[in-house]
């Protein structure tokens, strides 16, 4: 564990270890949890996401996902490689990462498999899933994404794939998780897209009408229902994209179905997305547009947003003496 890389979130000073699985600030009263070898940043009272009634549905929606679906799987380090884009794990050697909502901690495993040094942040049981998933080399806090206790300028990579469209406000979070870059180091976030075509948006009415009743149902619950709705799904489009990809004359048409990603991938990943589909209380979706304003106005330059079953987007800090 790296006290010295951490932060009292109640005033920024540094952390001393007092020996009895607790942290406490050099300068004012706080003092934080050691538990299961992770930090536990957060202050009693303190306004955070998680103190709100949706912030708290979100972190118990995830600690339930990560607990039931949270092994790691070797598929994941191409996963991996895919969200990093336009960058390749390899450029992450010798870096200090950042990896906010780590969830089961897949991407920062394969991060620390690179050469970064990562530290891994979460709520909830979900950062004790991702602690127990990843090797010593990586920190883990439980922390919020809008009260990060670390030095602002830090990091060489602030990763954020698949959170900020969870959060109630996910302009101002990335604006706040890019602060932890330093001047020249790159904020990469992965969010929901906002389809274009008719019959897309269609469904997602639908699925957002359905969602309306299905992020209310007990966890237990909605996990089962996932098996028969993710049976279905691989009936109607999963299997005839396998059949259908595998002969030339045929390929084109194939390349058209929906889901095709779940492919190569196990019948328990397709679980397990159903489930983070209908289980998260908040959802935003953005047009690429709006994914390069958001970049741009957490005050990041050389912008570049890519499709990938969603918008992959990365951008530099401006390094210092920039124009």
């Amino acid at each position: 564990m790296r006290i010295g890389d951490l932060r009292c979130i109640a005033c920024g000073a540094g952390l001393d270890e007092t020996g009895d699985d607790e942290l406490r600030c050099r300068e004012c009263p706080a003092r934080y949890a050691v538990r299961a070898g992770t930090p536990r940043m957060l202050l009693p009272g303190a306004r955070t996401a998680v103190d709100t009634d949706i912030g708290r549905r979100t972190a118990a929606s995830f600690g339930y996902e990560w607990r039931r679906f949270g092994e790691l799987r070797e598929e994941w380090a191409k996963n991996f490689a895919d969200y990093l884009q336009p960058h390749t794990p390899a450029s992450l050697a010798g870096k200090r990462l950042l990896d906010v909502g780590a969830g089961s901690g897949r991407h920062s495993l394969h991060a620390a498999r690179a050469g970064a040094r990562v530290t891994a942040v979460d709520l909830g049981a979900s950062i004790d899933v991702a602690r127990r998933n990843l090797p010593a080399s990586v920190m883990t806090v439980e922390a919020d994404a809008e009260g990060l206790p670390f030095e602002p300028d830090s990091f060489d990579v602030v990763m954020a794939i698949g959170v900020l469209h969870h959060l109630p406000d996910p302009e101002r979070a990335l604006r706040e998780i890019a602060r932890f870059a330093r001047p020249g180091g790159h904020v990469h976030v992965y969010l929901y897209w906002l389809p274009e075509q008719r019959w897309q948006r269609c469904v997602l009415r639908a699925v957002g009408a359905l969602r309306r009743v299905t992020v209310r149902l007990p966890h237990r619950l909605l996990h089962a229902l996932c098996y028969p709705l993710a049976a279905l799904l691989l009936a109607l489009f999963v299997a005839p994209y396998r059949a259908l990809r595998a002969r030339p004359r045929t390929a084109r048409l194939a390349a058209r179905l929906p889901l095709k990603t779940y492919a190569d991938y196990p019948f328990g990943v397709l679980v397990n997305d159903q489930f983070d589909r209908f289980s998260a209380p908040l959802e935003r979706r953005f047009t690429a547009g709006e994914v390069r304003a958001a970049m741009e106005a957490a005050d990041l330059e050389d912008v570049v947003v890519l499709p990938h079953h969603g918008w992959i987007a990365d951008g530099r800090r401006p390094s210092l003496g920039d124009d």
